[in-house]
């Protein structure tokens, strides 16, 4: 049964309906649950209203995401539905009014590294991810909080999902959310989020998952010192070919950034390998 035909079938049960998220977040008014229809594994997110209003309005930010851009969906966003749960009778155990949204679910896009065997694979990886990043970028829109839970694979190709940051890069949003594990230095100091601060928590995320390693911090202020200050990039030997463009995405002064992905797919392909 595909996506669209289940959604709209009235006498559809939810499989394995779990609700799967922190109890802070749950007492903050989010929810998000998964389930099964025929083998298939789902998301349901929505958020519960008059509870924190920044949480809300971050949530009507991505439906106004995924509704104002459900033409790529095919090429950078999971199969997706926004549904009115007033119209939709398989929640109603759980809800009953407002939207909620429904994702296919699938892999993280960043696996173990070990299972590629090549450097060529661990490149074309990088590359695959970089063309993803630019796509969402060349449409005008910039993530704001790119984690490594937030990429995810499917049919070959590097999906986004959390669009709840997510803005028109002419018109920012005013509060700065962010998650502070991969801020850039400058969102510490009040600037705005930008391509390069996109570039910056990319550049993170590579650091983590090639050097199989989790930076550490316990505080807003210890991560605020760790980026601005003491943050350096080292690498298993094995793989000090891809260094360069490492430390071109988590340059801490901006200028010194690398400016766009497309700088960072030229550094990435110039890479000598043998």
């Amino acid at each position: 049964m595909s996506f669209t035909q289940w959604i709209s079938d009235p006498s559809i049960e939810l499989q394995d309906l779990t609700l799967v998220m922190k109890s802070r977040s749950y007492a903050s008014g989010r929810r998000i649950y998964t389930f099964r229809i025929e083998q298939q594994k789902f998301w349901l997110k929505f958020h519960e209203p008059n509870i924190h209003k920044g949480l809300e309005q971050a949530f009507q930010r991505e439906l106004e995401f995924y509704q104002e851009n459900e033409k790529i969906h095919s090429n950078l966003l999971l199969p997706y539905q926004v549904v009115q749960f007033d119209q939709n009778t398989a929640f109603q155990s759980i809800v009953d009014q407002g939207q909620g949204l429904i994702l296919l679910d699938v892999e993280p896009f960043f696996t173990d590294i070990s299972q590629l065997k090549s450097l060529e694979a661990i490149q074309q990886k990088i590359i695959t991810a970089l063309d993803s990043l630019n796509e969402l970028h060349q449409l005008g829109w910039i993530h704001g909080d790119l984690k490594p839970d937030h990429f995810r694979q499917m049919d070959n190709a590097c999906k986004f999902i959390d669009f709840e940051q997510s803005f028109k890069r002419q018109s920012p949003i005013s509060e700065m959310n962010a998650t502070p594990h991969y801020m850039a230095p400058e969102l510490f100091h009040g600037q705005s989020k930008s391509v390069q601060s996109d570039l910056y928590a990319f550049g993170i995320i590579l650091y983590e998952w090639m050097a199989q390693t989790k930076l550490r911090a316990n505080s807003y202020r210890d991560w605020a010192v760790l980026h601005c200050q003491q943050l350096e990039i080292q690498f298993p030997k094995q793989l000090n070919y891809f260094l360069p463009l490492l430390q071109g995405l988590t340059q801490k002064h901006r200028e010194y950034r690398l400016k766009n992905v497309s700088e960072a797919k030229n550094m990435l392909n110039n890479i000598n390998l043998s």
